[in-house]
């Protein structure tokens, strides 16, 4: 007799990613029952043993695990086309534009973020943001149904309309104090109430909080097993701030207060040298790359293939629209091994496969949550993505000698190709349609919002003067 299940997809182009590459599965089946894959193997095995309550075509489309963003602040968007093609990006860039934009107005853009990301396959959110934002925005992404590692930002540096660049940091304990407690309030609200839903804890990064916050922040860690996400060398300017600070760089004084180790996921590295970023690889701890990010807001690539080549694990983040301008983990899949390729003069530098490990079960390895996703294997929470072979930025498929639809999503796909998202066995996009929510509502909500924000207040003119240069001469306003 049969076993019954919720779902069968067949006849698919399976990549699994088990094993060291993308473990491919012609003509490939997925049983899912209970939100979690029963099994994976040939269609007419599966045929033989399942019968399901939907059966779902998976013919001429490839068929993946759920894209995982390790790091993104969707907050940041309602800045989308703000501040790039500029010097000085956070501090000349951001803060001044921050200071006018409260969580009201952010949250319409993080909501179209998300909606933008599952869009093209992002079933796992990174998401890294002020207590006050995460503490609406968790209830959308419940309800939406998508998995998030939330991050509640712990920050310990007063706003401001005009910050100096070069002058030392003022630090607002008592404000660090708060997000800290916000943070551990955050992980006990959702411990144990969804598997969908996972916390960090976010210490920002090391210039931006104090000694004394910093090893509280590590004392949580360790106590509640939780890993840290924190922003490191991500800059001049946090080098700069550190030398001031302490008169050593971020790693080294990391390593001094017992930072590195398995619990830490380093964001960017942007400034690490070779030496400071094969120590983190060393000590067990992990690494989130931004390519888009930090090659628009720095011109620099950072140094994936470094960390790599050390032994440690690389997870790959969109960061954030106001720097990035786009939260797509397919366009990151692709500027990372395009940038390698160009950085290293050698096209056999970061290939296509690799690419897309790093958006799936190596990403899943870096957030702690490789038992659960990042793979399509028996036991593990269903998330799948299905792509479109016959969208025409796929085509011609070649399935012998040789299979050429990874080099193909990688480096020509655009993110609409993505056809069906599922999260725990359940299809939340498909066509084009969201199905938990009303996306259109949302994308309208967005538009109003930033209308009523950036054309109907004096918004230009006092960021205009708090910047110190000229934003019309950059195009901008």
């Amino acid at each position: 007799m049969k076993e019954r299940i919720d779902s069968l997809i067949l006849h698919g182009d399976v990549f699994t990613m088990e094993g060291d590459g993308v473990g491919y599965i012609g003509d490939g089946a997925i049983a899912i029952a209970d939100g979690k894959i029963v099994k994976v193997g040939a269609s007419a095995e599966l045929e033989e043993a399942f019968t399901a309550e939907e059966v779902i075509d998976g013919k001429d489309k490839m068929i993946l695990p759920g894209f995982i963003d390790a790091h993104i602040h969707t907050s940041q968007t309602m800045m989308r086309g703000m501040a790039q093609d500029t010097s000085h990006w956070m501090m000349k860039g951001i803060e001044p534009l921050r200071y006018y934009i409260d969580t009201s107005d952010s949250i319409y853009a993080a909501k179209a973020t998300v909606l933008e990301a599952l869009a093209t396959g992002t079933t796992t959110f990174g998401e890294s943001a002020t207590p006050a934002h995460i503490a609406v925005m968790d209830e959308f992404y419940h309800d939406l149904g998508v998995r998030t590692n939330f991050t509640a930002i712990i920050y310990g540096m007063r706003k401001s309309k005009a910050p100096d660049v070069h002058a030392l940091y003022d630090l607002d304990e008592d404000q660090s104090r708060r997000s800290l407690e916000d943070n551990i309030s955050l992980y006990e609200k959702w411990k144990n109430r969804s598997h969908r839903t996972t916390v960090n804890i976010g210490a920002h990064a090391p210039d931006t909080l104090s000694r004394d916050m910093l090893i509280q922040c590590k004392e949580v860690s360790n106590r509640l097993g939780l890993k840290i996400n924190m922003h490191v060398a991500q800059g001049d300017r946090e080098t700069e701030q550190m030398m001031l600070r302490y008169g050593k760089r971020s790693i080294p004084f990391l390593d001094e207060i017992g930072y590195l180790d398995e619990n830490l996921i380093a964001i960017h590295l942007t400034e690490a040298t070779e030496e400071e970023t094969r120590l983190v690889a060393k000590k067990g701890g992990a690494m989130v790359v931004c390519s888009g990010s930090i090659g628009i807001i720095d011109g620099i690539v950072p140094p994936t293939k470094i960390f790599q080549d050390a032994g440690g694990m690389v997870a790959l983040g969109t960061d954030q629209a106001s720097g990035n301008n786009c939260n797509q983990i397919i366009n990151e899949m692709k500027l990372t091994a395009l940038f390698n390729k160009i950085q290293y003069r050698d096209p056999e530098v970061m290939p296509s496969w690799k690419a897309l490990r790093m958006a799936t079960i190596e990403g899943a390895k870096v957030l702690g949550l490789a038992d659960r996703i990042g793979s399509l294997k028996a036991g593990k929470q269903a998330d799948i993505v299905m792509v479109d072979l016959g969208a025409v930025t796929m085509m011609p498929i070649i399935r012998t000698p040789y299979r050429n639809m990874v080099p193909n999503l990688v480096h020509s796909a655009r993110g609409n190709e993505v056809c069906r998202v599922m999260v725990d066995g359940k299809t939340l996009y498909l066509n084009g349609r969201y199905l938990t929510v009303d996306g259109e509502q949302i994308l309208e909500g967005f538009r109003d919002q930033a209308k009523t924000l950036y054309e109907e207040t004096q918004w230009g003119e006092e960021v205009k003067k708090a910047k110190g240069y000229q934003l019309q001469e950059k195009g901008y306003l």
